[in-house]
């Protein structure tokens, strides 16, 4: 009897444990539900306020968009920002766009900057568009590149002649010139010439007959044998041109429809990104108003040179350049169609091709190698169907995040 008295206090105790156990387990299988409830309720709200950030990053994006479109080409991006990260060296180009608050999302801080690389691509603007949320630890990027007209598309040439002109050529007594076309093989100057060494959109029409004779075209590529020593062509019009007004179709025929303020933008955008002849990369676009000598080495075979001597440096006599000076690229001179203003030019060597928007009567020296790649410098890739007067979206090139 004494045995089952004593057992009745140890099944209340388990019991009592039991039951408190029971209850423990209720609680937190309680509390774990309304944790997992409660985490639930919290990814719902980020994200929704992640895809709220999206929207309205996705609405900064469309703002810079039409921002660019309502800017006029030679005012785009002007004022620099730090680029973003991943982007560093002074061929890139960061301008902030200002954006005005978006009527449906005015809790949303929206920003957005253009980065162009000056070198390679100045008409492809990339687009990082970001907005937060005041009071959310919400943020979205994302990005796209577009099409800008900032520079037109120049003409592909199959085989760029050395000299290109809008007039004629003659030489000054006891001149030092060498003229050499394009070659299939071997250096500059040997004798498997593959192009023109000489082209001119102008011939006189000294018989005044309406036809251009080879008679008439030979007399006015007047350059001696010993200064076309690696062969090649002089071509020139078949019929009599009017060269007055000044159509400068010998810039025409290498730069298409670039213009000159298009170039000078160019030419400005890289000066400001600090940009030089020593840099690393070096500059590439030179657009010269001061009609003083050239007297600097431009240029290289990684990263040839465009040199354009404007009608401001032309105003009075065209820049010479110095007799040492070496260019790897192309040379524009627009002479207005002036041949006095070139007479008696001089020059060093200029590795790739040299554009004169006139004749060179008396010319004195210089060296021109007609180089493939000579006008890399502003030949862009513009796709077929694209249309480079206007603002356009690269397809395929929108993404989401940082970099």
């Amino acid at each position: 009897m004494n045995r089952h008295r004593d057992l009745h206090p140890q099944r209340g105790a388990i019991t009592l444990l039991v039951a408190i156990g029971l209850v423990i387990l209720a609680s937190l299988t309680s509390f774990y539900s309304a944790r997992s409830v409660l985490m639930d309720q919290m990814a719902s709200q980020n994200h929704a306020r992640a895809k709220q950030s999206l929207l309205a990053a996705e609405a900064a994006l469309a703002s810079a968009q039409a921002v660019l479109s309502a800017t006029p080409t030679q005012d785009l991006m002007h004022s620099p920002t730090h680029c973003p990260v991943g982007l560093s060296g002074r061929q890139w180009q960061c301008s902030p766009l200002a954006l005005a608050p978006h009527p449906a999302l005015p809790q949303a801080q929206l920003s957005a900057i253009a980065v162009r690389d000056l070198l390679l691509s100045p008409h492809v603007i990339t687009l990082h568009a970001s907005a937060r949320h005041s009071g959310q630890q919400s943020q979205a990027l994302v990005r796209e590149s577009v099409f800008a007209p900032t520079v037109a598309p120049a003409p592909s040439l199959a085989a760029p002649a050395a000299l290109v002109l809008n007039g004629c050529v003659s030489e000054a007594a006891a001149a030092h010139l060498r003229v050499c076309p394009l070659t299939s093989q071997g250096e500059p100057c040997a004798s498997s010439a593959k192009g023109p060494a000489v082209l001119t959109h102008w011939v006189a029409d000294t018989n005044r007959n309406g036809s251009i004779s080879t008679a008439e075209k030979n007399a006015c590529l007047a350059l001696s044998v010993s200064s076309l020593p690696g062969g090649g062509s002089k071509t020139g019009p078949s019929s009599a041109s009017v060269r007055s007004p000044c159509t400068r179709a010998a810039w025409r025929s290498v730069l298409g429809d670039i213009t000159d303020a298009q170039l000078q933008a160019w030419s400005s955008a890289q000066e400001r990104n600090g940009l030089t002849a020593q840099s690393t990369p070096p500059r590439t676009i030179y657009w010269i108003d001061s009609p003083a000598d050239w007297q600097g080495n431009v240029g290289s075979t990684d990263h040839p040179a465009l040199l354009v001597f404007s009608a401001k440096a032309c105003a009075q006599r065209c820049p010479r350049i110095g007799a040492g000076v070496r260019i790897h690229g192309s040379v524009l001179i627009d002479s207005g169609c002036n041949d006095d203003k070139m007479r008696g030019w001089q020059a060093g060597t200029i590795e790739g091709q040299l554009v004169v928007e006139s004749g060179l009567p008396e010319w004195r020296s210089g060296t021109v190698l007609a180089q493939a790649d000579g006008r890399n410098a502003y030949i862009l890739n513009w796709p077929l169907g694209i249309d480079a007067t206007r603002l356009q979206r690269i397809h395929g090139s929108w993404s989401e995040g940082a970099p």
